[in-house]
């Protein structure tokens, strides 16, 4: 069983997130994140957005592609860098929950190490109610998808755009494609339904057509031919399984038209406000 939400106490001194660009270093458990920041500078007591980096581990581009975002809806952005030196696709798009097949301990999850890198910011901008949104693109997305399924959290949130792969609701694909194998104990009906109304947004460039950088392994392609379909995908299989147990589907389905696998086109789209916002 997971366990609730993880509260964690900042240990650094309060450093508020300063107006315009900015880059420091926060130790969040055993990691220390290097954090690419922006606040617009008629920022207010706007909300959060956490930012995701794609398989370049690019997280200053991805800040600045989301400033777009943060000056329209008045949001502060973080984005993490999860190196690959540290952060490998286990660790990273996976979230280091399953190990060559094994249920790793919550407090182990990549996911584990944002929750207190939440309270950090939380505490440093004396904000304990912070609220706070997550959009990520790509490899981004995957490290999403794995993190909505599996931590409990608070976001309003979670856009998860155009990854190779999504986490299908169904214990007849196994982790990190499904809930089988490895993570099939935590399965029950309490984690299904909480799954279905997590506030997650499929946020797919329709033109998401192509394969370069594409996960095309055997379990991947069977979520669907590309990019675009496996999103369809994934969203029609909570639609079915909602409908199949009566249960209440808090996913939503934003499409952007003639948009390929690009993140700053995906942000900058007049969409995204639809995939953050009721």
């Amino acid at each position: 069983m997971l366990v609730g939400l993880l509260v964690f106490a900042a240990t650094a001194e309060a450093q508020p997130i300063p107006v315009g660009d900015g880059y420091r270093v926060v130790k969040a458990g055993d990691f220390n994140l290097e954090l690419f920041t922006y606040k617009p500078a008629s920022y207010t007591d706007g909300a959060l957005l956490l930012v995701f980096h794609g398989i370049a581990r690019d997280a200053d581009v991805y800040r600045d592609n989301a400033k777009t975002i943060a000056d329209r809806y008045g949001l502060a952005v973080v984005a993490p860098l999860f190196d690959k030196s540290r952060f490998p696709s286990a660790l990273y798009q996976r979230g280091g929950i399953a190990n060559q097949k094994a249920l790793q301990p919550q407090e182990k999850w990549v996911g584990t190490t944002l929750l207190r890198l939440i309270e950090i910011l939380r505490r440093e901008e004396d904000r304990p109610d912070w609220s706070y949104y997550m959009i990520g693109h790509s490899a981004g997305g995957q490290f999403l998808s794995r993190f909505a399924a599996f931590v409990p959290h608070q976001a309003r949130r979670i856009v998860v755009a155009n990854p190779s792969s999504w986490v299908f609701p169904t214990l007849g694909q196994d982790f990190p494609f499904g809930l089988g194998g490895a993570t099939a104990s935590l399965a029950n009906d309490e984690f299904l339904r909480r799954y279905l109304a997590a506030p997650i947004t499929v946020y797919l460039g329709m033109g998401d057509t192509g394969g370069k950088n594409r996960d095309d392994s055997d379990d991947a392609v069977g979520q669907g031919a590309t990019r675009y379909d496996r999103g369809v995908n994934f969203f029609q299989a909570g639609q079915a399984l909602a409908r199949e147990r009566g249960w209440a589907l808090n996913w939503r389905l934003v499409e952007v038209p003639k948009v390929g696998h690009s993140s700053k086109r995906m942000f900058d789209a007049p969409q995204v406000k639809a995939a953050l916002f009721d």
